[in-house]
């Protein structure tokens, strides 16, 4: 009777360096397709879009390949230079209003799902009810602020300050 102890294969190295560059490879594609990528590849198209309309703009014109190579790469650095805040800024501003988007969709399904469970247990109904209840009676015990009646309070750290501190309201 023949036991075998071990379950260990040997593996080839070269797949075993097959697998490596495959993993780095993934890797690499992984940072160039990231979304933080997306406001510099905005700013390329747009260049590019610019540059092409100028370069079909000096067919027209009949200029050498210098000067018509100059042109663009003027064109090219100006219009970096004049719309990359602009797009960068646009790019991650719309990235930033989808994702907040997509927070809100996302937490408006969880919120639906988990009523649409609530409606058939009742021990989870009850625990949405109380929660509702004491964040009601939070809100009542809670004071309005002085701030929405006016009124300045001293809090007596005036003399701390490294600046004057002309009021306070809270």
């Amino acid at each position: 009777m023949s036991t075998h102890t071990s379950t260990h294969l040997p593996t080839h190295g070269g797949l075993e360096r097959v697998i490596e560059r495959a993993a780095a490879t993934q890797n690499v594609f992984a940072n160039i397709f990231s979304a933080k990528q997306l406001p510099t590849y905005v700013l390329g198209i747009t260049i590019m879009a610019v540059v092409t309309f100028t370069e079909r703009a000096l067919d027209s014109v009949s200029t050498g390949f210098a000067m018509e190579w100059a042109a663009l790469t003027v064109v090219a650095l100006v219009t970096f230079g004049l719309l990359a805040k602009f797009v960068i800024r646009s790019t991650r501003a719309a990235q930033a209003w989808f994702a907040d988007y997509a927070k809100v969709a996302r937490q408006t399904r969880a919120d639906v799902k988990l009523w649409e469970t609530a409606k058939r247990d009742p021990r989870l109904m009850n625990d949405i009810l109380a929660a509702q209840g004491r964040q009601q009676s939070f809100i009542d015990e809670v004071a309005p602020s002085q701030r929405a009646s006016g009124t300045i309070a001293d809090d007596g750290l005036a003399a701390l300050a490294p600046w004057r501190q002309a009021s306070r309201y809270y």
